[in-house]
This record gives C-alpha cells, sequence and structure tokens, in this order.
C-alpha cells in the first residue's frame, strides 16, 4: 500500500470538509447546519493546520538532511 496516496487523500478530505463548511456557511439555511458542525469543524481546521505544519517540517528537515 502507498502512504503518500492515503496522506494525500487524507489531507485533500480535510480540506474538501472545511470548503464544504465554508459554502454551508455562506447560505442562510447553512448556517443552521453550520451551527451543529461547528465543533466538528474546529477540529478538521486544527487538525489540518497540524498536518500541513507537520508535513512542511518533515520536508525541511528531510531536505536539510542533503546539506553537506
Amino acid at each position: 500500500m502507498e502512504y503518500e496516496n492515503v496522506l494525500r487523500d487524507w489531507l485533500l478530505g480535510l480540506v474538501a470538509a472545511l470548503l464544504a463548511a465554508i459554502a454551508l456557511s455562506t447560505t442562510p439555511a447553512g448556517e443552521s447546519y453550520l451551527g451543529i458542525l461547528e465543533p466538528l469543524v474546529v477540529v478538521l481546521a486544527l487538525v489540518t493546520f497540524l498536518a500541513f505544519v507537520l508535513i512542511t517540517g518533515a520536508f525541511l528537515v528531510y531536505t536539510a538532511s542533503f546539506r553537506d
């Protein structure tokens, strides 16, 4: 199993969920659904941010390993 694809798909799923929450917030009827989903949206935003920070940090450590 290719872990790169799983990680990429997981991150894309998180971003898609956050975009769906933003789309819900722009419609009057979506506000009622967003009120229910607000804790989940906050957790998704936090997990997405931390995942991007970890991936960026791992990439920087990886590229620094090639420095002579």
